[in-house]
């Protein structure tokens, strides 16, 4: 049976990713465990020989990155469908997609090298599901231009520059949803949902729950709030000439500056990314970890006596 063959992607702009990575090195050398460097990981620590990310990721069985979850969503990025799964060593903030921290690298070392650890599949918690965003821009009625994009947490529609409301049309299969009037929309996979989504009042899901969010950003009437809808939906945001740019954003990446008759088109793609948990993972403990949740206190009735 061939050996497990890993890549190694450090973010050069945290702080100790140098020093993990070199620590990494040497630890899965120990189990007798082959790693390969990304080429800038390498110059990192003053080693030649690093590979494109494109071929680290053909010549990897599984990719272990060391960032935030920002880190994670760049390989992503980049790779798109052919991305392997990801093991995210998080020396970020939240880390959400992560599966240990810094201090943990060991444990995740042993768990490779003994076969300890999940690919985590949608039937069991989730493989994280992708959404993809065609952009459609459109000049007298007629196509001019057509982008697709991808995306593990989020798309957004916001206001580019100017201070005033814009203007989105929601439809879902064909069906009018609401007209928005704000500072624009979000639809959020289950991953996302703890994301961007978060802060504009939507819902955290599960990951398992194969559905979208969609969340309306500072919503001009108070009748308009998140909706969830099932991800085999596909959902239509139509920009009809559009008094202001408007800023189409990626996982907070911005990718596109709409400026004139546009449709943004909203599905589920063809491809999960599959990301490594260890052992006794939970989508709740994260909770607890990154929200601070720490349960409640059940507080007993103080006793008092009659005088």
């Amino acid at each position: 049976m061939a050996k497990t063959q890993i890549g190694l992607i450090a973010n050069p702009h945290k702080e100790g990713a140098a020093g993990l990575l070199r620590k990494l090195i040497a630890a899965f050398a120990l189990v007798g465990v082959t790693t390969h460097l990304e080429k800038i990981s390498a110059e990192l620590i003053g080693i030649e020989g690093g590979l494109e990310l494109e071929d680290l990721g053909k010549s990897s069985d599984l990719l272990v990155v060391l960032g935030g979850d920002g880190s994670l969503l760049w390989v992503l990025s980049q790779l798109k469908e052919n991305v392997k799964p990801l093991a995210g060593i998080n020396i970020g903030t939240l880390g959400f997609l992560s599966c240990a921290t810094g201090d943990e690298y060991q444990h995740l070392v042993d768990a490779i090298a003994s076969n300890e650890f999940s690919i985590r599949e949608r039937s069991i918690v989730s493989e994280r599901s992708i959404v993809k965003a065609s952009l459609i821009i459109r000049e007298e009625g007629r196509v001019s231009e057509a982008r697709e994009f991808y995306g593990l947490n989020e798309i957004t529609i916001s206001r580019a520059s100017s201070s005033r409301t814009i203007q989105i049309e929601a439809r879902v299969d064909d069906q009018f949803v609401n007209h928005y009037s704000g500072d624009g929309v979000i639809i959020a996979t289950p991953t996302g949902s703890t994301a961007y989504s978060l802060s504009a009042g939507g819902p955290i899901i599960d990951p398992a729950a194969g559905v979208f969010v969609l969340t309306p950003i500072c919503p001009h009437a108070l009748a308009n709030r998140a909706i969830v809808m099932s991800d085999s939906s596909k959902i239509e945001l139509l920009m009809p000439e559009p008094r202001d740019p408007l800023l189409l954003s990626i996982d907070g990446r911005a990718v596109a500056e709409i400026h004139t008759d546009a449709d943004v088109m909203i599905e589920r793609a063809g491809f999960d990314l599959p990301l490594l948990a260890l052992p006794n993972a939970s989508f709740y403990e994260v909770l607890h970890q990154k929200l601070g949740w720490f349960g409640s206190t059940v507080v007993k009735p103080v006793s008092r006596v009659s005088k």
